[in-house]
């Protein structure tokens, strides 16, 4: 994904049909802003889906990092020992 292109609201009110295009077209990330304050981002759907994609992938990721640290603690026993009841 590349840097944004800053426009504010008043840009976008004026032009955001080209703004639109270019979003859909060139794959063009908007950062509006309102008082040289950040207001949104206009991406594509695709982009956002990568993001929205990316961070499930890390999120599960972490979890299953989480989930191993969590069983490396538990006690283990073998199985012999499980089956014939001595656990």
């Amino acid at each position: 994904m590349q840097l944004p292109t800053l426009k504010s609201i008043t840009d976008i009110r004026k032009e955001a049909k080209q703004i639109f295009d270019q979003v859909k077209k060139k794959g063009q990330v908007v950062l509006v802003t309102k008082n040289n304050d950040r207001l949104s981002v206009i991406l594509s759907p695709e982009d956002y889906q990568a993001i929205v994609d990316e961070n499930e992938t890390l999120w599960e990721e972490l979890e299953m990092s989480r989930s191993k640290k969590a069983t490396k603690k538990e006690k283990t026993f073998p199985l012999e020992d499980i089956i014939s009841g001595k656990v």
